[in-house]
């Protein structure tokens, strides 16, 4: 799914403003949700901090905890960051050609104006994800931990998104 999705965190120095990354693929949050509980488990070692630093280095073609160093993405040059995902910065013979752009900041509440379906912030003190649709409103809060170990049951899956909330756009 080629879902355009924005993941970041509230700036602590303005509220009003978020600081956030672009991820191209599969921003639905029955993908972005348990994909970033398991970055947080794995490479971050549940360290929510670490989480965010990681996400907000790169845009990204898609995250998935599962890419190695040899993972390659449809799209020459993009580079490969075992246990995250594939940014869209590209190099060359290890050349960075295409650099990161800077971290995206807007005003959660002008969020419509962005070309987005989703929005994803992380929140270091709680250890939470608040989704909200692409217009800014919340929709709902999901600890990263009910995000882990989905067993089929369905419990899990509901707790960390893959049944959107009454309220989410269909």
């Amino acid at each position: 799914m080629s879902t355009t999705c924005c993941i970041g965190v509230i700036d602590p120095d303005n509220p009003a403003l978020v600081r956030a990354r672009i991820v191209h693929y599969d921003g639905y949050p029955s993908n972005v949700l348990p994909t970033l509980a398991a970055i947080w488990a794995t490479h971050a070692h549940h360290d929510t901090a670490e989480l965010i630093t990681t996400i907000l280095a790169n845009d990204w073609e898609q995250l998935d905890e599962d890419t190695t160093a040899s993972t390659r993405s449809n799209f020459a040059g993009q580079k490969p960051v075992p246990g995250v995902g594939i940014t869209l910065a590209s190099t060359s013979d290890g050349v960075t050609v295409d650099p990161p752009e800077p971290v995206t900041v807007f005003p959660l509440c002008h969020a419509g104006h962005l070309d987005v379906e989703w929005i994803y912030l992380i929140d270091a003190a709680t250890d939470t994800i608040v989704v909200h649709t692409g217009d800014g409103t919340p929709v709902a809060t999901y600890p990263l931990v009910a995000c882990l170990g989905t067993d089929g049951t369905g419990d899990a899956e509901q707790r960390c998104g893959s049944q959107p909330p009454a309220s989410a756009p269909q």
